[in-house]
């Protein structure tokens, strides 16, 4: 009977103590998850200011009707915070066509991927052609930003899987516009 009460405290003796262990290296595990966490915060670069851009442009273009409403919508992913958005003529309007070219240019300090880093703040090509009516009012622009976090960024800049391009732009996307673009 001795012997039994014997075993039995030195099994609570041996679980207190296996216990306090493991409440100590949980401890010591979530500190070391928490203070890894932090080195990797600490360790990120702070990147200039990247938006997530979606430009709705409405009304009198020629696009497929939807909602009652004529739209084309055209994401983006740019550098620096964008200023303004318009639509700049780039064909020759003829009398037996009822619409004209037109393509988005939109300011900002350019587009990611095309640019790694901000360039000159100025407008750049959006590659979007827009066909606009030659009668009627001016068609709308509506557009809508996302800053993204630093962490966000800073994931985009290191991604293994990162593409050169993304399906926004391609072609002459992304270029700086020749000229100043004057106020209509």
């Amino acid at each position: 009977m001795m012997i039994r009460k014997l075993r039995l405290t030195w099994l609570l003796v041996i679980g207190g103590i296996l216990v306090a262990c493991t409440n100590a290296s949980a401890d010591l595990s979530t500190n070391s998850q928490s203070n890894i966490a932090k080195a990797q915060t600490s360790s990120i670069p702070n990147y200039p200011p990247m938006y997530d851009v979606e430009v709705k442009i409405c009304d009198n273009i020629i696009a497929p009707v939807k909602d009652g409403k004529r739209c084309i919508k055209h994401k983006l992913r740019l550098w620096g915070l964008v200023e303004e958005a318009k639509l700049v003529r780039t064909g020759i309007p003829l009398p037996s066509m009822s619409a004209v070219a037109h393509k988005l240019a939109i300011s900002s300090k350019g587009c990611y991927p095309e640019y790694s880093q901000p360039s000159q703040p100025q407008f750049y090509w959006a590659d979007l052609l827009i066909y606009v009516n030659k009668r009627g009012a001016k068609p709308t622009i509506e557009v809508n930003k996302t800053q993204l976090s630093n962490q966000k960024i800073h994931e985009l800049m290191t991604s293994q899987f990162s593409t050169p391009r993304i399906a926004t732009f391609g072609g002459v996307g992304c270029k700086p516009l020749p000229v100043p673009v004057k106020k209509k």
